[in-house]
């Protein structure tokens, strides 16, 4: 009995300072998850950073493109109207020159039959002495 009293003072200690142990391990697991917690938390908040930075940009570069498209559009409007100037403006020339051909054929026709008339009355008639 005497030493009753001293064990259960020691089995006391023990089983405290067993608890104290598990109390430390519990305290530092969630330390542990806490810091992971943060760590996961600035990892996500730096991918949002960068997902709102790229957003920004694109719709930054979706602006200028936006302005790039519409000049090309005036562009082609543009070239496109002078094409058809220029193919009217040809047409037009083309024609001139096809009424040319057709005026100079009627006038090499005419040429070639005053010459066959000029031919066949120098034929018919003798030369003079």
């Amino acid at each position: 009995m005497a030493l009753a009293l001293p064990m259960i003072g020691f089995i006391t200690w023990v089983t405290g300072q067993w608890l104290e142990s598990k109390f430390d391990a519990q305290d530092q697991r969630i330390v542990a998850q806490s810091t992971a917690s943060e760590n996961q938390s600035r990892i996500t908040t730096a991918r949002v950073e960068t997902a709102e930075k790229t957003a920004q940009s694109a719709i930054t570069q979706a602006g200028e493109i936006n302005g790039r498209l519409i000049s090309v559009e005036t562009k082609q409007t543009q070239e496109s109207a002078a094409a058809d100037r220029f193919q009217s403006a040809t047409l037009t020339r083309l024609d001139r020159v096809q009424d040319s051909i057709v005026g100079l054929s009627n006038a090499v026709a005419a040429l070639t039959a005053t010459l066959q008339a000029v031919a066949e009355e120098r034929n018919r008639s003798p030369p003079a002495r």
